[in-house]
């Protein structure tokens, strides 16, 4: 008896009932990936298939619904947090247009169909059009997968998206409102004040807040995560406080930690490995359980309500994705695109129509259009979004930045495990992605004493380091070797490894320990002609905000000018960091120059003057605990090289004791 009450459908024991989804969220994507079919297609489907409106094998119950919550506030806040601010930032006009289009248009079609074709009032009219403007995001996950959610077109697509939902939202709360029957001007004045309050809290003070938490707790990486969590939907909360929808605090958090998580980090990582692994498939396992296809065999009429908002919805988003094309003369392929993603229907749909339905405004009719507008749309969305993002992803792959080409080999000697870490963090920050060569921690060990005990130790000591960096082995590969001194290791691993870059820390301390870093730092940098960066970080990289970087005159007639600004783009764009250069005048222009020709970076640079060494001193009073200041240095016998070069280490140690920097030594051929 107590065996067949487990087993009867729906599902009620809560352990069974998580166990079948998650083998649902195994097996699904599988499945179809194989049938050539987008996974998430799967896992929508198997909603369908397993929910209440199709074999009753699971319950739409309070557990699934919270879930579910969880992974549609999880895909906006990932939205946010994967968006190029920088390149946001240049091209916001574009997103504030196609926002507007993708808002204005569908609206309009919306209230000329529901009004003319469908026969409705025209407040049901104006609220059943304006769901037609929503979109969700359900083929972010896609794009992501493509590794493409940084490509200007997608910036472009979540700017808009937040634009017409947060519009959408507004009109639901203002028509919900407007049923009240004790309404006053002083709700829309608190409404209004209660709005901008929440956004100001969000967007300054969460960045400010989360700034000290990291530098406190650097290192606590499961402590961190429950901390991104908890801004993620406390954000959520206070939005729906102030009078919008949840998702909008969970955009916002996304853009208030986005220059605090590096792409390249550990808290990247679990941040979007936890999102698409459970909470978001979830969310979309949820969706297709909202549907019920017994709706198409209720009669004709069901089958003309239901087309006419099917074709009223791919016709308005089709429409704004053409006209916005058409405007900045975008590739086919972006169409395509900008088509896919915004025309997926599920959440704020489904919300809009629901409060619609429970106010009478809308009927029933509205109500089973709408469930299956959710499932041809999130299937057509799908589909489209990963053919047009795969044709954008191998465009992008063709794209290689000049000075970067070929295998790029880092190597990253370490004398104190103190410095690894951060050293480590800093590399992957400004690895060139497209570099299949793995880190190369170096440990050099004396032949005098006892060298194998010394590498045996040293390996552990490396070793848990490494894991507490990132959670792919593969990305390092240490080194050790045995030799008479520290340099002589390191100038002989430059040659055996053909290592393209050195990466290694400076205490700055000219006093302390001299017989290691002043001899080294001289026999790297005389014996050597790879690009060296010496470091030293006085606080975590993702509290940057400001890289300052210091170049001398005749630096871009080095060889190796293009690698060095590369370098310094890649960080800042990796740790979403904005950019001061100091120069020459003739220097700067150039620099200017060739930082435009690079689009596959879009870093906000500024560009000063500044020609006099001897004022070097100075820029203390301008570096703070939030910024990291490069010097860029020539090598002795170089076109750059001047004899004010060699106090200038001097000057780090005793004027820049508190703040991050950087002496970057550039390639020489």
């Amino acid at each position: 008896m107590v065996f067949a009450s487990l087993f009867s459908l729906p599902i009620q024991d809560p352990v069974l009932v998580f166990a079948v989804i998650l083998l649902v969220i195994l097996f699904s994507p599988l499945l179809f990936n194989r049938l050539r079919v987008p996974g998430i297609l799967g896992l929508i489907l198997s909603g369908v298939l397993l929910g209440p409106h199709g074999l009753g094998v699971l319950e739409r119950d309070e557990s699934v619904v919270l879930f579910s919550t969880i992974g549609l506030l999880y895909i906006m806040f990932l939205a946010g947090l994967e968006m190029d601010m920088d390149d946001f930032r240049e091209n916001k006009n574009k997103s504030i247009v196609f926002g507007v289009l993708t808002f204005i248009i569908p609206l309009v079609l919306g209230w000329l169909g529901s009004y003319y074709v469908l026969g409705y009032s025209p407040l049901s009219s104006f609220l059943l059009a304006s769901m037609f403007s929503t979109h969700t995001l359900v083929a972010y996950p896609i794009i992501g997968r493509l590794g493409i959610t940084q490509n200007k077109t997608v910036t472009l697509i979540l700017g808009g998206t937040i634009i017409t939902d947060a519009a959408v939202l507004i009109i639901l709360a203002v028509v919900t409102n407007l049923q009240k029957p004790d309404i006053s001007s002083l709700f829309w004045v608190q409404f209004v004040v209660s709005l901008v309050v929440f956004v100001f809290v969000v967007l300054w003070g969460v960045p400010r807040l989360s700034r000290w938490f990291f530098r406190q707790l650097e290192g606590e990486g499961n402590s961190q995560y429950l901390f991104v969590l908890a801004v993620v939907f406390l954000s959520g909360f206070l939005a729906h406080v102030a009078g919008a929808e949840p998702i909008i605090g969970a955009f916002l958090a996304g853009l208030a930690l986005n220059q605090l998580i590096p792409k390249a980090s550990p808290l990247m990582h679990r941040t979007e490995f936890v999102g698409n692994t459970l909470f978001i498939p979830f969310f979309l396992l949820s969706v297709g359980m909202l549907v019920d296809v017994r709706v198409l065999l209720e009669g004709p009429e069901a089958l003309f309500v239901a087309g006419v908002i099917i074709c009223i919805s791919f016709l308005g988003k089709w429409l704004a994705a053409y006209a916005t094309q058409k405007i900045y003369g975008m590739k086919a392929a972006e169409r395509r695109l900008i088509f896919g993603m915004s025309s997926g229907h599920a959440a704020a749909t489904i919300a809009v129509v629901l409060i619609g339905y429970n106010l009478r405004i809308l009927d029933e009719r509205a109500l089973n259009g709408t469930v299956i507008l959710i499932l041809i749309s999130c299937l057509v969305s799908s589909i489209v979004a990963e053919k047009a993002g795969r044709e954008i992803a191998i465009a992008e792959a063709d794209k290689v930045p000049e000075g970067t080409e070929g295998d790029e080999r880092i190597l990253i000697p370490v004398e104190n495990m103190e410095h690894l870490k951060r050293l480590l963090d800093f590399s992957l920050l400004i690895k060139n992605p497209r570099s299949v060569e793995p880190l190369m921690p170096l440990v050099v060990v004396s032949e005098h004493h006892a060298p194998d005990d010394k590498i045996k130790l040293h390996q552990k000591k490396v070793s848990s380091v490494i894991n507490e960096v990132t959670e792919h082995a593969e990305l390092m590969l240490p080194v050790y070797r045995v030799d008479l001194n520290v340099g002589n290791g390191i100038i002989r691993a430059v040659q055996e490894l053909r290592i393209t870059e050195i990466v290694m820390a400076w205490n700055g301390k000219l006093s302390a320990r001299e017989w290691f870093m002043g001899n080294i730092l001289n026999r790297v940098v005389n014996h050597t002609t790879v690009q060296t960066l010496f470091c030293k970080f006085c606080d975590p990289l993702n509290t940057i905000q400001t890289i300052i970087v210091v170049v001398p005159r005749n630096s871009e007639r080095e060889a190796g000018f293009p690698f060095w600004v590369n370098t310094i783009l890649q960080f800042a764009k990796g740790a979403g960091a904005r950019i001061r250069i100091l120069g020459a005048r003739g220097t700067l222009s150039t620099l200017e120059g060739f930082v435009e020709s690079q689009d596959r970076y879009t870093v906000n640079i500024s560009y000063e003057l500044f020609d006099d060494w001897d004022k070097f001193p100075e820029l203390a009073k301008e570096v703070t605990k939030n910024d990291l200041l490069t010097v860029v240095l020539g090598r002795p016998h170089t076109v750059s090289y001047r004899p004010e070069f060699n106090v200038v280490p001097r000057y780090l140690s005793r004027y820049f004791e508190d703040v991050s920097y950087v002496i970057l030594y550039p390639e020489q051929k």
